[in-house]
């Protein structure tokens, strides 16, 4: 694949730390691809079980870890009969049409990275018998053979009993899974259909929502929900939480890594995990030349009326979340800035970690992506803005 050029071939190897073996089988990643020329990123990860099942953890512990490793396209090895297990675990856990589709060729992991599983259509036996046939040496994990977990359970014990009672069983199974993931498809296109004509702005739309009936409701939320992250809580909670909103102009939903918040009439995901390692937040500051400091950690300048002065941008100064106190010239007058966050329908959640621009005289100049301080704008100057935080500005301001 290597000798096409615009081909970057990577590899990662995900160490769960769950095995004595785990070690060795890092290693036999090393040595595989350093034959192979192919540059390897070994990816140690901490998989505590937090409430959840340990292959869950694991799971997810590997996704970040794939996400992390900033390539466009993850190639999986998923087979034939890992499809099977799949939805037969799906259809006795109560996964509903989404599980039970199972694990389509591509999907998108994040809005930059996409997951290839190009030997769904081959099975372990076929791979196992190619692998003899080239030489191509592989390990077992030990743990594939403890009933133990429902998955092994159900691969070497109770898939074998139902192959040998229906003899075409896993084509079967495999069209259904092709079946349900048309009939998913279909259902997603419709669901962002309606869902784009309540957030025609690129918004959630409570009061729009609202419009819809119950049944799309919830579905409309569940969608917004995938959308926005990969930790997803239960359906039924979705469901409670759309009864919740039918009538509350505020409310909030408990997220595996964040909130679900409704706040004037919009609706946001609010992830502290987002915010907890900017290098502004949590008691951090960064000091230095205010134009460096700025484009350094993601920010931009943008013309503004009312901007800052290009004079202060050479300036030192100092970049940290809001603190209690903390005021900036309005006028003739001071303002605190907690409360100009307020006036400007920033997302209670998110406050605390908004940023602000100190000169080294604990003066604020700025509050960021909102307010330059009176004292040291211009009529034509510049305004620190930064995505991340766009949106959590529920409403624009009015000049």
């Amino acid at each position: 694949m290597r000798e096409f050029r615009y081909f970057d071939l990577r590899a990662v190897h995900v160490h769960h730390g769950l095995s004595t073996n785990a070690d060795s089988w890092a290693k036999f990643c090393q040595d595989y691809c350093q034959r192979l020329n192919v540059a390897l990123r070994v990816c140690r990860v901490n998989v505590e079980k937090q409430g959840k099942g340990l292959e869950a953890v694991a799971r997810a512990a590997r996704y970040q870890a794939f996400s992390d490793g900033l390539k466009k396209i993850i190639v999986l090895a998923h087979h034939h009969n890992d499809q099977i297990e799949t939805f037969m675990l799906s259809a006795v856990r109560g996964g509903g049409l989404r599980g039970m589709a199972a694990m389509p060729v591509w999907r998108d992991l994040n809005e930059e990275i996409q997951i290839w599983r190009p030997l769904l259509a081959f099975s372990r036996q076929e791979l196992a018998e190619y692998a003899q046939q080239w030489g191509l040496s592989f390990v077992e994990d030990e743990s594939n053979e403890d009933s133990g977990y429902l998955r092994n359970w159900m691969r070497n014990q109770a898939l074998p009993q139902w192959q040998q009672r229906i003899p075409n069983f896993e084509q079967q199974i495999c069209a259904n899974v092709r079946l349900l993931q048309e009939d998913l498809q279909l259902l997603d296109e419709l669901i962002e259909s309606e869902y784009q004509c309540i957030s025609p702005s690129g918004i959630f739309s409570i009061s729009l929502w609202r419009q819809c009936t119950p049944l799309l409701r919830r579905r409309l939320l569940w969608y917004f929900l995938r959308k926005q992250t990969e930790s997803l809580p239960s359906y039924h909670s979705i469901a409670d939480f759309a009864r919740v909103l039918e009538t509350a102009d505020q409310a909030q939903l408990n997220l595996p890594d964040g909130e679900l918040v409704a706040y004037r009439d919009k609706l946001f995901v609010c992830q502290e995990s987002e915010f907890q390692t900017l290098p502004w937040c949590n008691g951090r500051e960064v000091r230095g030349r205010l134009k460096d400091i700025l484009l350094e950690n993601g920010f931009v300048l943008l013309p503004f009326k009312g901007g800052l002065l290009e004079e202060e941008l050479v300036k030192p100064a100092v970049l940290r979340s809001v603190a209690k106190g903390d005021v900036i010239q309005s006028g003739q007058r001071e303002k605190s800035v907690e409360k100009l966050l307020q006036e400007c329908h920033i997302v209670p959640l998110v406050r605390k970690y908004w940023p602000i621009i100190l000169s080294m005289g604990n003066k604020c100049l700025a509050v960021v992506n909102l307010r330059v301080g009176s004292g040291v704008q211009i009529g034509e100057g510049y305004l620190p803005v930064h995505e991340k935080l766009v949106k959590y500005i529920a409403e624009k301001q009015r000049d």
